[in-house]
């Protein structure tokens, strides 16, 4: 429970459920208690927070200021409650991260095995997102960590560590290409390749690189889905255009080869560790920093082992 206002409990739920019916079955309170909270409020602050609409209730312009602020002060609580349960030595606490889908096989199910393993009072709440949206949700107090994927420079949030991982080419272990080492692009034309598709950031990348080239691949297929891209990789249907993080685990156990692709112009995919500028995080939630970053560290010196070119951990 927050130590929070009713009304402020009341007009939390109604912005959320846009219809206080809903807000009132949510909170099992009397919709009338809800609507007369919410009219004293505007009474007292000379201004509607509410549109009230044939079909529900939309906050105005005041009522989006007001519903901003609070998501802030019940986040600094939030903060609050855990600095002082470790304070008190209390071994729990929970840290809210923000992650790209494409992190839902191969980072994610290692960061949870290890903060249990070493702190079981911990609990990981991981929300997946579209990494374009991961920024907004956490400057909104959604995360309080979060996972991006190339991010741009921005002076709102702060970036923790990151990690540079190697693009090229993904193909079975029994492929010719499959010698080690890096390539150029040219030596990939003769061979059936998966195209990846928007709304993959590596189509643009791929289409760049084969028109400054001037190479010409030789379609097998094109999906939009790096799974699928993946899948008919191991199928032997071609080779396709990745990233080493989305091949990692398959790489690991043996089950593709990758070779990452030469070239000056040839760009990296980075992998960032970010934080709100503005929060103060807790203990447990820089505990859980540190081990991503002891997670990334071990990614880069396999990546040395497979000779795959990366960035350093920074």
């Amino acid at each position: 429970m927050y130590p929070f206002s009713r009304f402020l409990t009341y007009f939390m739920e109604v912005a959320r459920q846009k219809s206080i019916r809903r807000a009132a079955e949510e909170l099992r309170i009397a919709g009338s208690a809800i609507n007369r909270h919410i009219l004293l409020a505007e009474d007292q602050l000379q201004t509607p927070l509410f549109e009230r609409l044939p079909t529900g209730m939309r906050l105005t312009a005041a009522g989006e200021l007001l519903y901003g602020c609070a998501r802030r002060w019940m986040t600094d609580y939030d903060d609050l409650t855990r600095q002082i349960d470790e304070v008190k030595g209390i071994r729990r606490g929970q840290v809210d991260l923000l992650a790209p889908e494409a992190l839902s096989r191969v980072l994610l199910p290692e960061l949870i095995a290890r903060v249990q393993a070493r702190h079981p009072g911990v609990v990981l709440n991981i929300s997946i997102l579209e990494n374009k949206r991961i920024r907004q949700a956490l400057l909104s107090g959604e995360g309080d960590i979060a996972l991006v994927l190339d991010p741009e420079e921005m002076r709102d949030l702060l970036v923790r560590s990151r990690v540079a991982f190697p693009l090229g080419f993904a193909c079975p272990r029994g492929h010719p290409l499959a010698r080690g080492g890096s390539l150029g692009l040219a030596q990939c034309a003769p061979y059936p390749v998966i195209v990846p598709e928007p709304p993959l950031a590596l189509s643009s990348v791929f289409s760049r690189l084969a028109a400054a080239e001037h190479v010409v691949p030789m379609v097998a297929a094109r999906a939009n889905n790096v799974q699928m891209i993946k899948s008919l990789v191991a199928e032997g249907v071609g080779i396709s255009f990745l990233s080493y993080l989305d091949v990692m685990s398959e790489v690991m156990r043996g089950e593709l080869a990758f070779m990452p692709l030469s070239g000056a112009d040839v760009p990296h995919l980075t992998l960032a560790v970010v934080q709100d500028r503005t929060r103060q995080l807790s203990r447990t939630t820089h505990m859980v920093g540190n081990i991503i970053r002891d997670i990334m560290t071990q990614y880069l010196r396999k990546m040395t082992q497979d000779d795959a070119p990366a960035g350093p951990v920074t």
